[in-house]
């Protein structure tokens, strides 16, 4: 009966080290998933601006040849 209680106890901690590995394999693949994640927005971001730059460039662009048309 002892024996019994102990083996699966034994089989638990067993269970217990081997979720406890899986888990933190995930966690360490989530961790880099989410590193890339924040680099790709840092870069996201980046073009956005540029892209805004540029945009508000063509905008002030045509405001200008519109008030050269109006004169």
């Amino acid at each position: 009966m002892a024996a019994d209680k102990f083996d699966k106890l034994e089989a638990r901690i067993i269970q217990t080290i081997a979720l406890l590995k899986t888990t933190r394999r995930e966690k360490d693949l989530l961790e880099k998933e989410l590193a890339a994640v924040r680099r790709e927005l840092t870069e996201f971001r980046r073009e956005r601006a540029v892209v805004q730059g540029k945009v508000e460039s063509l905008l002030e662009t045509l405001s200008e040849l519109s008030e050269e048309s109006l004169v």
